[in-house]
């Protein structure tokens, strides 16, 4: 009987020759889909019915599971002797793990061939990841939620964006700059904010004579950024937007001299496998701070300024910080201000000058109230502990920071020292702890996490191996579901280290 095959690179399919099996109702097909999430690692049960019945999961859970596993069990295994042990789903103390042989995994075999092709000349490699990216059929796990196929479906997406800017910087080395640019813009579309990316597509265009459609690519890029996350292109995107507004003579290739400046100027001498140049210099990634002294002053100065204008200045002044900080809600507050500020001026002077009405009482109160909200508002603002640099982290929480370098660049993020508060560095990522790298006595720094349960953590980790995701805490029992907002705040789950 021929050998069967699971593909999860689109809707959830498997096949024994050229046959495809029929895999039974929805659900039944989500927990086959749950194993296949992490293929031939045991699932715990408790995993399963929570990646299955994320909302509400039945109270007889564990006989369900065991009900879809006897009826994949049949379809995969039609020739199994009743009652008799499975081996391509096999029952291991608690829990289930499906058996992939060698080849019998779609996303293995995308793995493989994008790793083969980096030992390729360049049109072998090209050629190598075009067939390892057709075997997508669309989203991986398509039409399953919940935040165990969410995760997978992140890490596989970022496999497979890390591929295509392979190729295409590639086939921007081959010279093939006019059919690249085509497709490039559907692929910006499809990755809007792949740094490398977009960065092959500004110098196709460039390379091409469409100087004016890269900065124009770049512009989209900043803007989306700036407009979503308050942060800017980092410094290699920056400097070769420079180069091209300045025509800079290397950025066109003499003759077959093409791959020397495309991997110059998009790596910067770093990897950018997983799709931003993070800067590796300390000032570019830890804030500036200004002594107390000086923010005091800056918001007494604020202060001063709404109570001199009688609260105008309040308004104008909440503007100007939400312009210089990119931040859409400071922007609607500050006009909130100016507006009710200007309301309160017309309705005040409504009347006849020598009669005061209810209208003019109620516009000096909206000038007054005006005037107090925003006195107390810029109070706060202006001058927070941490300024971030203009250019790049203005808006963000310490730890919403440290988790973008980490889903960016998980082995810098390593480097960094993220979530390893016990070692000595230098980057602060806000208190954010791995549960699988540090000792029981940093668990404790958690909120609501005390010695007795610091030990917990620490033995199932030893016992059960390393947490894959912050759900095996809930899986294992050590928390109840869901993981309590105080303690998913501060835990965070590298990659393993490169060997």
């Amino acid at each position: 009987m021929s050998a069967v095959r699971f593909e999860v690179l689109g809707p959830l399919r498997v096949t024994r020759g050229r046959e495809e099996l029929q895999l039974g109702p929805a659900k039944q097909q989500a927990v086959l889909a749950t194993l296949l999430a992490t293929p031939n690692q045991v699932v715990p049960t408790a995993r399963i019915i929570a990646a299955v019945w994320p909302d509400e999961p039945p109270v007889n859970g564990t006989n369900v599971v065991q009900k879809y596993v006897a009826g994949l069990r049949r379809v995969l295994e039609p020739d199994r002797a009743p009652r008799s042990s499975g081996e391509l789903l096999v029952l291991e103390a608690g829990g289930y793990r499906v058996a992939v042989p060698a080849g019998g995994l779609d996303t293995d075999d995308f793995e493989a061939q994008v790793q083969s092709a980096r030992a390729l000349g360049p049109v072998e490699a090209s050629e190598q990841l075009r067939r390892a990216l057709s075997l997508w059929r669309g989203e991986p796990f398509e039409g399953l939620t919940g935040p165990v196929f969410d995760e997978a479906r992140r890490h596989l997406t970022e496999l497979r964006a890390g591929a295509i800017e392979d190729r295409a910087e590639i086939e921007l080395e081959l010279g093939h700059h006019e059919p690249l640019t085509a497709e490039l813009s559907a692929l910006a579309q499809a990755f809007p904010l792949r740094e490398r990316l977009r960065g092959v597509q500004m110098l196709a265009l460039h390379r091409t004579g469409r100087s004016d459609d890269a900065l124009a690519a770049y512009r989209d890029l900043h803007d989306q950024l700036v407009e979503e996350y308050g942060v800017e292109p980092g410094p290699e995107l920056q400097q070769l937007q420079a180069r091209i507004s300045a025509n800079d003579p290397d950025l066109i290739p003499a003759g077959q001299r093409s791959t020397t400046t495309t991997q110059t100027l998009l790596r910067g001498g770093r990897d950018w496998s997983l799709g931003r140049g993070w800067p590796i210099g300390m000032s570019d990634l830890i804030p500036p701070q200004r002594n107390l002294l000086g923010r005091a002053l800056m918001k007494t100065v604020a202060v001063l300024i709404t109570v001199a204008t009688f609260g105008l200045g309040g308004g104008v002044l909440m503007l100007v910080v939400a312009y210089l900080r990119h931040n859409r809600f400071l922007r609607l507050i500050g006009a909130g201000y100016l507006f009710s500020w200007l309301l309160g001026g017309v309705l005040a002077l409504l009347g006849k000058a020598d009669q005061i009405s209810a209208i003019n009482t109620i516009g000096l109160l909206l000038m007054v109230l005006s005037l107090v909200a925003s006195a107390i508002h810029l109070g706060l603002t202006v001058a927070p502990v941490s300024v971030r640099r203009l250019r790049g982290l203005a808006a963000l929480d310490q730890r919403v920071r440290a988790r973008q370098v980490l889903d960016r660049d998980p082995a810098f993020a390593r480097s960094l020292g993220i979530g390893l508060p016990h070692l000595h560095r230098e980057y602060d990522d806000g208190g954010l702890i791995d549960p699988n790298e540090v000792p029981a006595g940093v668990l404790t720094r958690i909120p609501g996490v005390t010695a007795q349960h610091a030990a917990l953590i620490v033995a199932s980790r030893d016992e059960r191996g390393p947490f894959s995701t912050l759900d095996d805490l809930v899986a294992r029992g050590l928390f109840p579901a869901p993981l309590p907002e105080a303690v998913a705040t501060f835990l965070v789950i590298l990659p393993p280290a490169a060997e």
